[in-house]
């Protein structure tokens, strides 16, 4: 496979394997759910009967078969926004798709996580801050200027950076106030947004800090070095602010590029390993010395639930002992929990490693339900 078809394979795995397992999505009873299906649990439409009786949250009301969980649109999120910028990751540009996408009005109706709805009330945090700063500012014409300059500049600010930014908001100022005067008031709002603290996500260490990483497949297959570490690292920071979360995406960002430039699954873990804090090292080591357990003894030493501790190293045993997409994703499903977290990065390192179709790829009947397969291929990950 060429690099870009990786890529690609990358993301249709994250996706595939997201959707495949929504419908069984935090249930917390391993034999609940052999019995709900005892050899085909992928792609089950979700329904909240199938959560009475047992340990579980049902959070996917009104989703289809083949539709993602919050996990699956965070990484969507950003691929499309990667592939807006030519390819490259843009951090402003980023966190206004995530606002766009999953706040008030956005596209996205489902489950908001704790760190999506710490990370957006964060955002509207950072708006009030700018209109107390910037109310310091001398100013004698109609109040209605001074929200609207606030408005245009925090919107730029997640757009553009440098001379650009400063030549797409007089633009737009200009729209509206075509004075010098108002252009120049302008300009000191903006001078004041610049200068307060950036606005980063939750103080969260659970899965979403990894689940948008697939986004990045294009800057993955186009950076074989250490860039694209550091761009890893701002996406995570963008919803989890959290050491942990970054010392999790550091090293997954790591895994996931190996697998697009053609590693094996022994090469990319002990590339991860390699770029992991002593911290996530240790879980991986206590992860790969299980080699002879099943996924469910192993999900359940680690814990079922969302922190990333938990996840993380039972995804990496998986993909591990698995073999195939298939019985990686299948297994993952049978583990219960968060499955859906987990399923992120079991299926982009199984999709990248062993391709669509045949006994070890991506099922194409799987790629067939999944409801995001076109909007994928418009995005054109391979091209």
């Amino acid at each position: 496979m060429l690099v870009k078809e990786r890529a690609k394979n990358l993301v249709l795995g994250a996706l595939v394997a997201d959707a495949a397992t929504m419908g069984t999505h935090w249930i917390y009873d391993q034999d609940h759910i052999a019995k709900l299906a005892p050899s085909t649990p992928e792609f089950r439409a979700p329904n909240a009967a199938d959560y009475q009786g047992v340990p579980g949250y049902f959070a996917h009301e009104g989703r289809k078969v083949g539709d993602l969980s919050q996990y699956g649109e965070q990484a969507l999120v950003l691929l499309r926004s990667v592939a807006a910028n030519d390819g490259a990751y843009d951090a402003p540009h980023y966190a206004a798709a995530f606002r766009s996408h999953f706040g008030y009005g956005g596209a996205f109706t489902g489950y908001i996580d704790h760190a999506t709805r710490e990370t957006l009330n964060n955002f509207l945090r950072a708006e009030d801050a700018a209109l107390a700063q910037v109310k310091g500012i001398a100013f004698h014409g109609n109040p209605k200027v001074t929200v609207a300059m606030i408005a245009k500049a925090l919107a730029l600010t997640r757009q553009f950076s440098g001379p650009v930014l400063r030549t797409e908001f007089e633009q737009a100022v200009r729209l509206t106030h075509d004075d010098d005067a108002t252009v120049d008031y302008g300009f000191r709002v903006l001078d004041e947004i610049l200068a307060m603290t950036p606005v980063f996500g939750a103080w969260d260490v659970q899965l979403p800090a990894i689940s948008k990483l697939p986004g990045l497949a294009l800057c993955f297959a186009q950076d074989n070095g250490d860039g694209v570490l550091q761009d890893a690292w701002s996406a995570v920071r963008t919803t989890n602010d959290h050491p942990t979360a970054q010392a999790h995406g550091r090293m997954v960002a790591r895994m996931m590029q190996r697998a697009v430039h053609g590693d094996t699954v022994r090469q990319l873990v002990d590339a991860g390993r390699a770029e992991a804090s002593p911290e996530v090292d240790t879980l991986l080591a206590d992860a790969l010395g299980r080699m002879d357990e099943d996924a469910n003894s192993v999900t359940r030493h680690f814990g079922l639930a969302c922190d990333l501790d938990y996840g993380v190293p039972a995804a990496v045993h998986n993909v591990m002992t698995a073999g195939s997409f298939t019985a990686a994703v299948r297994r993952n499903i049978y583990a219960g929990g968060d499955n859906c977290g987990r399923s992120i990065l079991v299926g982009a390192l199984c999709g990248a490693v062993y391709g669509v179709g045949g006994d070890k790829g991506i099922p194409h009947a799987w790629l067939e339900k999944l409801t995001c397969c076109d909007d994928v291929e418009e995005l054109r990950v391979d091209a």
